[in-house]
């Protein structure tokens, strides 16, 4: 079943390369090359900063729904999270399985860790739906009447499964069946016992009952998307080729949305080049400039993505040379 999954993502996301191929080819090579040539190493710098610091709005919103950890734990397990997410996963919410596991390493209980992952996942989730519908409001009165409906619909339909990610997190049903998979993913990456008596559903249910938590947890997440925004603009403004902060929005939250919709393509490619283009379009950026707007942000996925890999294989690698040194003690 995992082999067949893995199969499938790998076709998706060579299907997905190939789309970008496409759109980089029909923007003109030279021109979207160019544009990168402009963002220059500095400007990707300005990026990658700008998304850390998104990144502590999450780490600070998972703090607060994760009992008995600290910031310092709670953004370093989202830099794995990240990271995994972005550049090596094989199989949907890896990254979040990844950052669960992360946190239960530096010191949180596997139970709280999976739980807090599980409403951490899902107020993200909400805030995006949120993010996407203020992202919408700048696009809609750039367009005729029709073509705001039009649309309206795609976006609807593009948010739906987001709002269904955060409705089924509070499911006894749909939680058991989410510590099933928690489970069989661990063991797949060899956790061994990781997953085991996790109590998903009790301590998921015992957090949300936390409701100043919570609503501070989704505020910080929105703070952490619109940040995304920011980074775009400031990709911007490196091309050249500044967006207004309403267009940033629109374009960036349209684009992740998409990705959303589409979780099963790895990492969204050719998803978010392809809306970045046609979202573009309707606010009158060049095909080119999209493109390399689109190709900046993977750049930053990258750099900031393989140290996160690193950090991750150092952290698996302690804890596995503990296990094997503990019984050498009791003997």
């Amino acid at each position: 079943m995992l082999a067949t999954t893995r199969l499938s993502l790998i076709l998706g996301g060579g299907l997905g390369v190939g789309v970008v191929a496409a759109l980089t080819a029909y923007a003109g090579f030279g021109a979207v090359y160019g544009a990168l040539d402009d963002v220059g190493w500095l400007g990707l710098a300005w990026v990658c900063m700008l998304q850390l610091g998104s990144m502590a709005f999450c780490a600070a919103a998972w703090r607060s729904v994760a009992d008995n950890t600290s910031f310092m734990q709670c953004l370093t397990a989202r830099f794995i999270r990240d990271g995994v997410s972005n550049l090596a996963r094989i199989v949907p919410a890896l990254g979040e399985v990844a950052g669960a596991r992360a946190l239960s390493l530096l010191g949180a209980t596997a139970g709280i860790a999976a739980a807090s992952t599980v409403v951490d996942a899902a107020l993200e989730a909400l805030a995006q739906a949120i993010y996407t519908m203020a992202g919408l409001v700048p696009l809609v009165l750039l367009v005729q009447p029709g073509q705001a409906t039009r649309w309206l619909l795609a976006i609807a339909v593009a948010i739906a499964p987001i709002f269904a990610v955060f409705a089924v997190t509070r499911r006894r049903g749909a939680l058991l069946a989410a510590e099933q998979i928690i489970v069989r993913i661990a063991r797949a990456l060899g956790f061994g016992g990781a997953g085991e008596s996790l109590d998903l559903t009790r301590n998921v249910l015992g957090i949300y009952q936390k409701r100043r938590r919570v609503w501070l947890a989704l505020l910080l997440h929105l703070a952490g998307w619109f940040m995304s925004a920011v980074q775009l603009w400031a990709a911007a403004q490196a091309l050249d080729h500044p967006l207004s902060p309403g267009e940033a929005l629109a374009l960036q939250s349209i684009a992740f949305a998409a990705r959303g919709a589409f979780f099963f393509v790895p990492a969204g490619f050719g998803i978010q080049e392809g809306t970045f283009v046609l979202v573009g379009a309707v606010l009158g950026v060049d095909p080119a400039i999209a493109v390399a707007l689109s190709l900046v942000l993977r750049a930053r996925d990258i750099v900031l993505g393989l140290p996160a890999l690193m950090v991750w294989y150092t952290a698996e690698g302690r804890h596995r040379l503990r296990a094997v040194r503990v019984p050498t003690r009791g003997q």
